[in-house]
C-alpha cells in the first residue's frame, strides 16, 4: 500500500520554489493584516459617529427625565454622579444566607 499519497511520482519542490511559497505567504497575510486594520478604523468611527448621533438625539429626552424625576421627588432630584448614598444617607452592605431547617423540608427529604 502506498501512503505518501503521490500517485504521479513527482521529485519534491526545490528551495527555490518553497522560499516562493514563503514570501507569497508573508506577502498575503501582511494585506489580511493590513485590510483588518482599516476594517476595524471604519467600524470604530462609525460606531463613535453612531454614539455621538444617540447622544445628541436623546439629549432632550434626558432633560425631560429629570425635570419629571425632580417634580416627583419634590426638587430633591441629583444626577446619578451626585446622588451619593440610598435615601437616609446610610449604605448597608451584607450578605444573607438562608439556611433551611430541618421542619422546613419536606417529607422525606434528605434522610
Amino acid at each position: 500500500m502506498n501512503t505518501n499519497f503521490d500517485p504521479a511520482g513527482s521529485p519534491t519542490h526545490g528551495v527555490l520554489t518553497r522560499i516562493l511559497s514563503v514570501l507569497v505567504g508573508v506577502v498575503v497575510l501582511t494585506a489580511a493584516f493590513m485590510f483588518s486594520l482599516v476594517i476595524f478604523a471604519v467600524v470604530a468611527v462609525a460606531g463613535l459617529i453612531f454614539g455621538f448621533y444617540f447622544w445628541w438625539k436623546t439629549r432632550e429626552l434626558r432633560r425631560q427625565m429629570r425635570e419629571q424625576a425632580a417634580e416627583q421627588t419634590g426638587g430633591r432630584y441629583a444626577e446619578p454622579a451626585e446622588a451619593g448614598s440610598g435615601a437616609d444617607g446610610e449604605i448597608i452592605e451584607g450578605e444573607a444566607v438562608r439556611v433551611a431547617e430541618v421542619r422546613d423540608r419536606p417529607a422525606g427529604y434528605g434522610q
